[in-house]
């Protein structure tokens, strides 16, 4: 096997794959940075992988330079948070219950594995490609907020719900442009932390639900919900359907619903065909739908709009 041969054990090509990904641009330093230490056994194992990722890189006459300086930002991020392997791996742990290996866990099991995840890193809880950073965290989040600004979403009299919180960081991110920012979720911890991050916004509300839908709100009564990397528990516990029919119930007229992953899936087409699915029976349509829309993030993006079939063609 030559320098440049992908190696012949599948746990350390694996490893090269996380790597490259990064490499090549295909997934933000950041994120594959994250997938890599998330695949390792060891945080040795993760180096000699960055280790054979440059050597790969070195032989592509194309890209070679530009993967060999992503791959070296990757390694400096690492050098710059050192705690990275050990924050991931113990947050991995508490998400590694028995309850959440169910054929559909169940709402209360999320929120007991939530309860211990964010005990661990209140960071890397919500968004291990964070890599327990509050900074990188940070941007993540400041990112959604541009994002959702550019659709012209964000207005002083907007009600905005943020489904499954966690520990606040959107609902703090997007309290001081709306009227009323709402956060719920499953996990006491979860909404204590979020309380704790929104100390200072007056118009931002905490509830804890039973993550079996949305009755605690009026039909009409939201003008912008949000469901940042939630989706995926829903689909887990097999009421994805269930909630988008619970969102399409609770969004005025012309309101919007933002999901940030729907499915944690090896077939993105079929689940992108299920949402789109769900999305129309509950009379939603899907104005927006992409990947790569994050610098920091390589979550698929999708916006949906509750609109009649009249109102969508004129």
């Amino acid at each position: 096997m030559t320098s440049h041969n992908k190696p012949d054990d599948p746990i350390a090509g694996r490893l090269l794959e996380s790597a490259l990904r990064g490499a090549y641009g295909r997934t933000p330093e950041n994120v594959a940075l994250a997938q890599l230490l998330m695949a390792a056994s060891c945080a040795e194992e993760a180096n000699r992988a960055l280790n054979a990722a440059i050597n790969h890189v070195r032989f592509d006459p194309h890209e070679r330079d530009k993967a060999v300086k992503r791959l070296q930002r990757m390694r400096t991020l690492w050098d710059q948070t050192p705690e990275a392997f050990a924050s991931i791996k113990a947050v991995m742990h508490s998400l590694d219950h028995p309850s959440a290996r169910d054929l559909h866990p169940s709402p209360e099991a999320w929120a007991r594995i939530f309860d211990d995840a964010v005990g661990v890193s209140r960071e890397a809880s919500v968004a291990l490609y964070c890599l327990g950073r509050a900074d990188l965290l940070r941007a993540a989040t400041d990112e959604i907020v541009e994002r959702i600004r550019a659709w012209n979403l964000l207005r002083d009299d907007v009600c905005v719900l943020d489904v499954g919180c966690g520990s606040g960081r959107v609902v703090e991110a997007l309290a001081r442009h709306v009227r009323t920012a709402i956060g719920i979720d499953v996990s006491m911890h979860m909404l204590q932390a979020a309380r704790e991050c929104c100390a200072a916004c007056p118009n931002a509300v905490f509830v804890r639900t039973s993550g079996q839908d949305l009755s605690v709100f009026r039909d009409t009564s939201v003008d912008l919900i949000c469901a940042v990397d939630v989706f995926p528990y829903f689909v887990m516990s097999d009421l994805a359907q269930r909630h988008i029919g619970e969102m399409a119930r609770v969004l005025r007229r012309n309101g919007h619903l933002l999901i940030l992953n729907y499915a944690y899936s090896n077939d993105p087409t079929a689940s992108e065909n299920e949402l789109r699915r769900f999305a129309q029976e509950a009379g939603l349509y899907v104005r927006h739908s992409a990947m790569g829309k994050f610098s920091l993030w390589d979550g698929t993006c999708f916006l949906l709009q509750k609109t009649t079939q009249q109102e969508r063609s004129t």
